[in-house]
């Protein structure tokens, strides 16, 4: 016999979603808990979730994944409705997609200063272990390369 999710149970994963996840519609949120929106609403401010969402620090990675779910359940929402209501992508819709979709391609393509230093510094590592001279001469054009990406 499967066990019955509590309430406990059904607020801490709505937590997970809203916190770590990224997700704060919370329409989504009750949908995917199975409890009432006026209940996420009540937890999410009387528990400061917003507070906790923003100090946990997101990753690239964890940005990008959580941009890729948001852009599914869009594309998810949307076919649905043309499916069942029969009703064209709306301009409010289009232009979120559009809007998603840049977003993925800025962080997908966008490399920081800190991810070129490691990138950079692993390579250089390796060099140094076959040419110590190439890894000489490389570290200092990934110097200027460094500056660059830092202006």
């Amino acid at each position: 016999m499967a066990q019955k999710t509590t309430i406990a149970q059904k607020k801490e994963h709505a937590k997970l979603l809203y916190t770590v996840e990224g997700v704060t519609v919370q329409k989504e949120l009750a949908e995917r808990t199975g409890v009432s929106a006026q209940s996420i609403n009540k937890w999410v401010n009387s528990e400061n979730w917003e507070s906790l969402r923003t100090s946990i620090m997101l990753t690239k990675e964890a940005e990008l994944r959580r941009l890729y779910r948001r852009f599914t359940f869009l594309n998810d929402t949307i076919e649905k409705k043309e499916t069942e209501e029969l009703k064209p992508v709306s301009n409010s819709e289009a232009d979120a997609l559009v809007k998603i979709s840049a977003a993925i391609k800025n962080l997908e393509t966008d490399v920081s200063a800190a991810e070129a230093i490691e990138v950079l510094k692993n390579f250089i590592n390796s060099v140094k272990a076959h040419n110590l001279d190439l890894a000489r001469s490389i570290t200092n054009e990934a110097d200027y390369y460094i500056k660059s990406l830092i202006k």
